[in-house]
């Protein structure tokens, strides 16, 4: 079944789970700042109102004297440079006004658009202009950051591991009909998974952080297979070898107020389910190393296998 995905949402609960020290070195690579990591860093609401009229924007933070604001765009919204300036000046209301006898002083937040997806006309850079009653023009410019352009790798590494569930949407509009193309992303896919894993033993990210990754990672790659041409049958096998890679705990922290131990490995008691797959993609007309990639089986299982289907 397809499932409708919030990707801003998606981001919040990620951003929520992430150690201080990592949303620094966020803003430091957004941002072009150098802040230490151990710089304190004040989540603020989102929420802004108005003559009775509610705002929400994606994130807003504040760390030393400065407000950071952040907007994830999935798609191209030609009036999102408007919507950026109103969340910025309610922010600037509730988060950064100082007032004297004689004046008003709004210090608006730096803010910065992620766009998840880029097209041809998608903008490198927004502008909204402020001709002031003196005729004075202001300008008040947005930067972008278009995920696109980062590579696998740069999506693993640093603060950028947080844009990492994004990736499998570079396959979106294809149809992924194709033997290769699944198999590409399944790889893509896999490669995240096993990145994340070796991070959380080496103690580099949190459970928390690794198993909102995983999920998310694995419901965007389903979206993605789902809204093309793939076969069910095929998204169960992508999934289901993207899933033993690494086991998730039910998402219960905030109830347990702990995270629940972790099992390591492949399932067992699936063998014979792996070795079916097998068979399926040698009927395909998978590459024999492509499905010892996926399986993880040895040249002579897969051997063996291969000559049971020309029996």
């Amino acid at each position: 079944m397809n499932k409708n995905i919030s990707y801003d949402k998606l981001f919040k609960e990620l951003l929520q789970e992430f150690p201080s020290e990592t949303i620094v070195e966020l803003i430091n690579d957004l941002f072009k700042k150098s802040y230490k990591p151990d710089s304190e860093v004040i989540k603020l609401s989102t929420e802004t109102q108005n003559d009775g009229e509610e705002k929400r924007s994606d994130i807003m933070l504040r760390i030393g004297g400065d407000i950071y604001h952040a907007e994830i765009q999935s798609n191209d919204d030609t009036g999102i440079a408007l919507r950026v300036f109103e969340y910025s000046y309610r922010a600037a209301l509730q988060h950064g006004k100082e007032q004297s006898s004689d004046s008003i002083e709004l210090r608006f937040p730096k803010s910065v658009v992620i766009y998840l997806r880029s097209l041809k006309n998608t903008p490198r850079d927004l502008t909204v202009k402020l001709i002031l009653p003196d005729d004075t023009m202001a300008s008040f410019k947005i930067p972008t950051k278009h995920l696109t352009e980062y590579t696998l790798q740069d999506l693993v590494h640093g603060s950028s591991v947080i844009f990492a569930p994004y990736y499998p949407m570079r396959y979106e509009g294809e149809l992924l009909e194709s033997a290769q193309k699944a198999v590409n992303l399944e790889k893509d896919a896999v490669f995240i998974v096993d990145t994340i894993k070796s991070k959380l033993e080496k103690g580099e990210i949190a459970q928390k952080s690794a198993d909102l990754i995983i999920k998310s990672l694995e419901d965007i790659t389903r979206n993605v297979m789902v809204k093309s041409n793939i076969e069910k049958e095929e998204v169960d096998r992508i999934m289901e070898a993207v899933q033993q890679r690494f086991q998730l705990e039910p998402l219960n922290w905030r109830e347990e107020g702990r995270v629940a131990g972790r099992k390591e490995g492949k399932i067992e008691g699936k063998i014979e389910g792996k070795e079916e797959d097998a068979r399926k993609m040698f009927v395909k007309g998978f590459s024999f190393e492509d499905i010892q990639d996926i399986t993880g089986f040895n040249t002579e299982i897969l051997e063996k296998i291969r000559l049971s289907i020309s029996k």
